[in-house]
């Protein structure tokens, strides 16, 4: 009998091992600056399940920031505002969010009805296998020439998440919560603010942005937006046709809007500010958050240099005639250019950023 119950525990043991439990995995969505004073970063917090029947019970969410960016110990000193979203709505409260450094801070969440109920859907939310809202955090913004440095700690989250069982009253830990890496560590605070007027004009960006998708990043001027088009596709949302895909801040975009509109866009900078112009025509992006001289800009290619002009406009750099009616190329705009074979620029460093 002491064998067999032996052998017993033996079997258990090596099953929890070949059967693995119902795995999470936390992610970052919708970040956004809102403009009131002082600013605002805003970004929620979804999670899945990575299969159906995983009840929520407790969950310790420990984030790292950059205190350089919104100061230390934001939840003592009150900057931070934490809301609801989907999962949260029922069964369940936040029953503690404090600092855990001068630049972590924590929120705990439990179920109100954790101690009397075995997991079911009259006492607990099921987590679904499709990424879905759980928190909405708001931060002021201290200093907004900083990136955000927010980040899930994997570390102190590894081991604090519990789902309900279905058979008992007793939590089961969430060994391995899986942490995606499409964190707002490089997030830029700043953002780009792209005024548009009525009619076709050139666009581009200087900051890649953290969700590229064309569609949900021009979804906050959907009515305004006629169609989106560069030399790979177009985007024309009346005949929900898109070709274009991802945005791509390589490149530049002609765009025509019905109506005078500010598009935001949200994300980190890019890692180098040159660009390949190839022989022919050329969309050209402005990869700088400043004005750039369109002279210094070609200065180095300047043989090869046939024409740039706007998009929607008259001005015009053309060197072999000694025409340079447009000195400047501005931030969040775009230009053609005739190249005469393939080169590589470079955008010159901003004096302040």
């Amino acid at each position: 009998m002491k064998k067999l119950c032996t052998a017993l525990m033996i079997f258990i043991l090596f099953s929890s091992f070949a059967f693995p439990q119902a795995q999470l995995s936390f992610r970052f969505s919708n970040p956004l600056i809102i403009e009131v004073n002082p600013a605002l970063l805003q970004f929620d917090v979804e999670i899945k399940a990575d299969e159906t029947g995983t009840f929520l019970r407790d969950l310790q969410i420990y984030f790292d920031y950059n205190s350089l960016a919104f100061g230390s110990s934001i939840f003592t000193n009150g900057k931070v505002t934490v809301s609801n979203l989907a999962i949260m709505n029922n069964h369940y409260q936040m029953v503690n969010s404090a600092d855990n450094k001068s630049s972590k801070f924590a929120v705990i969440l439990e179920a109100t009805e954790e101690m009397n109920h075995p997991g079911s859907a009259w006492y607990f939310n099921e987590v679904p296998i499709t990424y879905t809202g759980l928190l909405r955090f708001q931060i002021k913004i201290s200093d907004t020439t900083q990136t955000s440095g927010i980040a899930f700690d994997q570390n102190l989250m590894k081991g604090g998440q519990y789902m309900q069982a279905t058979a008992s009253t007793d939590p089961v830990s969430y060994q391995f919560a899986n942490i995606y890496d499409n964190s707002l560590v490089n997030l830029s605070l700043t953002g780009q603010k792209i005024f548009l007027t009525s009619g076709w004009s050139g666009i581009s960006s200087y900051l890649m942005p953290f969700n590229e998708d064309v569609e949900t990043l021009f979804n906050p001027i959907i009515n305004e937006l006629v169609i989106l088009e560069n030399y790979s596709g177009f985007y024309f949302p009346a005949e929900n046709v898109n070709t274009l895909g991802d945005w791509n801040s390589a490149s530049g975009y002609m765009i025509k809007v019905n109506g005078n509109c500010q598009l935001g866009i949200v994300g980190s900078e890019m890692d180098k500010e040159s660009l390949t112009l190839t022989g022919g025509w050329n969309l050209l992006p402005v990869l700088s958050t400043c004005e750039v001289n369109t002279a210094e800009l070609f200065s180095e290619v300047l043989s090869n240099i046939i024409i740039v002009k706007e998009v929607a406009g008259t001005s015009v750099y053309w060197p072999e005639m000694g025409i340079n009616t447009m000195p400047f190329l501005k931030p969040g705009k775009a230009y053609f250019v005739k190249m005469a074979a393939s080169v590589e620029i470079e955008f010159p460093a901003c004096l302040t950023k």
